[in-house]
């Protein structure tokens, strides 16, 4: 049940789940997108945004359009009210829907994140290859994991990291990188790429 919570957040203990998940991911949020730099006017995406503490930071930003998708009705309306309490972006569009489903999104971006949610992805390739065609020249992708579970380690971690290198190299982005820091219970990996 909790492992379906935290893929999918539902009700009263969605909600719970949500806020659990800003605790333990607030430092790897920031870690993350200290990797995008993002700026004023930037177009932003993140799959999976769960209850909306990473765009909350980047909504102090001027000028920012943030858009944003995630399975979970709940975090959906978590995150737009989150989201008003801030000074307005230029532009929120949050959708409730699977990865998948940002084949039929066309808007250009210039950065594109996710945290913890890669793994939930029905066509990691295909979706990734879909937004490299939307990212505009120079702009940066980051994905972050951080193993969960019984049989992870640091290990799990440094092979997850390869495994994130080679689905960005499938898609075509550029100049990728892949950075661990140590975290708890393991390690979290966060692979950064580009588009030429």
């Amino acid at each position: 049940m909790l492992y379906k919570q935290f893929a999918k957040p539902e009700g009263w203990i969605g909600k719970m789940t949500g806020w659990f998940m800003v605790k333990e991911n607030e430092k790897r949020n920031e870690w993350t997108l200290s990797f995008l730099d993002i700026q004023k006017n930037d177009k932003v995406l993140e799959v999976g945004f769960g209850p909306a503490d990473a765009l909350k930071k980047i909504a102090e930003k001027e000028g920012i359009t943030l858009y944003g998708i995630d399975p979970s009705e709940s975090m959906v309306e978590t995150a737009l009210r989150r989201l008003k309490k801030e000074r307005a972006p230029e532009q929120i569009c949050m959708m409730q829907g699977e990865a998948q489903m940002l084949e039929d999104f066309y808007q250009p971006l210039d950065k594109i994140y996710s945290i913890n949610n890669i793994s939930f992805w029905e066509t990691p390739v295909k979706t990734l290859n879909h937004l490299h065609s939307l990212l505009r020249p120079g702009g940066r992708i980051a994905i972050t994991l951080s193993p969960h579970g019984r049989g992870t380690s640091d290990e799990t971690t440094e092979v997850m990291g390869g495994q994130l290198r080679a689905l960005l190299e499938e898609a075509g982005f550029n100049q990728i990188e892949v950075f661990i820091k140590p975290t708890f219970p393991n390690n979290t990996v966060c692979a950064l790429g580009m588009k030429k």
